[in-house]
């Protein structure tokens, strides 16, 4: 089957229009149009798109890292999994040097204990988080080391089945919910750091995993090979890679093969990063499978579950803290989610995932290290949200299926630096959509098109535009941030304009009960470079939204984080938090909207202050407070 990608469904816009046009108008600019109502829309999975990273296991039960776990559940549907190594060497006894071989099994003679993993793996499972698990390392009854590969397989085959089997029988988990999670054999087999063994001997382990996941005899997802994509430091690090790990899975047809991952970064140097080496990696890689295996492209998952900007995760790089990390992980997305549309008539399904969790590494407020939090200007040890947080919250109202593109497509990714994704539910529409530059054409200007959406059905709409960039959602910019200052120190006085600044923002006030003619939306927009845009359409209603079925406040020395029950009702728009006086309102504490169900008061912990707070919905409809 041709495997070069069809260019189709891409839409545009961008910031803030003078005004509203439903039903149609007129503009300069050109125009983009897009059919929400397409017959042979795909399906959109956004969980395709929510799974972060994580570099060690045994990091997640630590309080700051619970703290991140927590936001996470505060927005449901955004951020959807976590990755991780070292499944088998957790219990480490010291943090700071984590490729050790921990607890799991340190005698051949000896029991095999999971229960540091276990205790790691509840720690998602209870937030509603899916575990990716990269399956490794060697503990020591296999190998004297993490990363030296034993002469036979015979143990590990042991430590995977028990594994497995455990995980299978814990009331916490079981079979049926452990077959909804990823199994990845090993991590970077190709870079010294993680293996020193062949890649022969990969190949082996590889073989000897899927054995042992048959003896189980437990269905779950197990893939590989997990190398690192980059082929312009050595060709072999990419496609003659992957080739060898499909043609020894073709010659072998009892092994287990239901997703191929890669890293493929947009940079492993100083040039700045690019998008297409992702889309060229993933096109490339689909060929191969296409080429050696094609009996098993039919439900297959190709994923690049290391989809970041930039290698060096530990190394400051200024623009993970910026709206430019959020203009990435929306990139990589439309690309991922346009492949899927290519290849639709394969069954092939395309994923993107980014390693950018390791709030372990950060040390000081907005450092450049690869994380999604940062920690606040002050010694209380708070989190802030970074921009790339943000983008999570905006797939979170993302649709699931797709739009065609029907006029203009010669604006849109893979035709200009414009990446877009137009989405619908029965419940709403939203459209995604940024601006990353080529690396060689880096001064582009932005980007000003006549948006149209057909196919909506409904006749009233609101219609919300959100925004990621230099101003909005941008705890980054707030905190002083900027070129000439890439990583700055500001003290605790700007902490309540850094935390209002990271919520995600408006371009401008929702518009509600605006009247929608023949199903057409129009509107003039511009987007420029790395600026992300979502825009919302929910059909107005005057239902009354359900309250939060609980608040508590965790009350600490220096301040409270009150957390409630998240909404996840397709209509929500936001929550209002206030200082009560008994059943009364009388200070509104978080911004409009907040979409997160936590905030930090400034107030240290008192069991005198009590909490209110309430669901508004997209038309403007409020809940009844709950109070705690």
């Amino acid at each position: 089957m041709p495997m070069t990608p069809r260019i189709s469904r891409r839409a545009l816009l961008g910031a803030p229009a003078i005004a509203l046009a439903p039903g149609g108008g007129a503009s300069a600019a050109p125009l983009v149009a897009v059919d929400l109502a397409a017959s042979d829309s795909v399906p959109f999975q956004r969980s395709d798109f929510g799974t972060v990273g994580v570099f060690d296991i045994d990091w997640l039960g630590t309080p700051k890292f619970t703290d991140m776990l927590d936001a996470f559940a505060a927005s449901p549907g955004a951020i959807a999994g976590v990755r991780f190594f070292g499944a088998f060497t957790a219990g480490q006894p010291d943090l700071s040097t984590p490729e050790t071989s921990g607890a799991v099994w340190t005698d051949p003679d000896g029991p095999i204990d999971f229960s540091a993993t276990f205790a790691a793996l509840e720690q998602l499972t209870t937030r509603g988080l899916t575990p990716f698990i990269a399956l490794g390392f060697f503990p020591p009854a296999i190998s004297p080391s993490p990363i030296v590969p034993p002469v036979t397989w015979d143990r590990w085959q042991q430590l995977v089945g028990a594994f497995l089997t455990a995980l299978a029988t814990d009331p916490r988990f079981g079979a049926e919910t452990i077959a909804g999670w990823w199994f990845e054999v090993w991590n970077e087999p190709n870079e010294g750091r993680f293996w020193q063994g062949s890649r022969e001997q990969y190949l082996d382990l590889y073989r000897a995993t899927s054995e042992a996941v048959a003896g189980a005899g437990l269905r779950i997802r197990l893939g590989g090979p997990a190398i690192a994509y980059k082929p312009q430091v050595s060709p072999a690090d990419g496609a003659p890679w992957i080739e060898q790990f499909l043609r020894y899975v073709a010659a072998h047809d009892n092994i287990r093969f239901d997703f191929i991952s890669i890293h493929r970064k947009g940079t492993v140097g100083d040039d700045p990063p690019g998008p297409r080496r992702l889309d060229e990696a993933m096109i490339e890689t689909a060929g191969l499978v296409s080429e050696i295996v094609p009996d098993r492209l039919a439900g297959l998952t190709i994923i690049n579950d290391e989809a970041d900007e930039k290698v060096g995760f530990e190394v400051p790089y200024a623009p993970r803290m910026d709206h430019r990390a959020a203009a990435w992980l929306s990139a990589t997305t439309v690309i991922h989610a346009s492949l899927n549309e290519t290849h639709r008539d394969s069954g092939v399904r395309f994923m993107a995932a980014a390693d950018n969790a390791n709030l372990q590494l950060v040390q000081a407020p907005f450092d450049g290290r690869r994380s999604i939090m940062t920690i606040a200007p002050t010694e209380s040890g708070e989190l802030i949200k970074l921009p790339a947080f943000t983008f999570y919250e905006l797939l979170r109202l993302l649709g699931d299926r797709t739009g065609q593109v029907i006029e203009g497509i010669d604006r849109l990714f893979p035709a200009t630096d414009l990446y877009h994704l137009a989405t619908i539910a029965e419940t709403h529409a939203a459209v995604l959509l940024t601006s990353y530059p080529d690396p060689d054409r880096p001064d582009q200007p932005p980007h000003v098109i006549e948006y149209r959406l057909d196919g909506l059905p409904w006749n009233l709409v609101n219609i919300a535009l959100f925004a990621i960039d230099l101003i909005h959602s941008n705890a980054y910019t707030a905190a002083g941030g900027s070129v000439s200052n890439p990583y700055p120190a500001r003290g605790p006085a700007e902490v309540l304009a850094i935390r209002r600044a990271q919520e995600v923002g408006l371009i401008r006030p929702i518009a509600r009960n605006v009247p929608i003619t023949g199903g057409r939306y129009v509107e003039t927009l511009t987007i420029g470079p790395y600026e992300t845009r979502c825009l919302w359409i929910t059909p107005a209603s005057s239902v009354i939204p359900v309250a939060p079925g609980w608040l508590t406040a965790d009350r600490r020395a220096d301040r409270t984080i009150p957390r409630w029950e998240p909404c996840r009702e397709p209509s929500f728009w936001s929550y209002e938090l206030y200082r009560m006086a008994g059943d009364e309102p009388v200070e509104r504490l978080a911004p409009d909207p907040l979409r997160a169900a936590t905030w930090t008061d400034v107030r240290a912990g008192s069991s005198s202050t009590s909490y209110g707070v309430r669901v508004v919905s997209a038309s403007g409809v409020f809940s009844s407070f709950t109070i705690g």
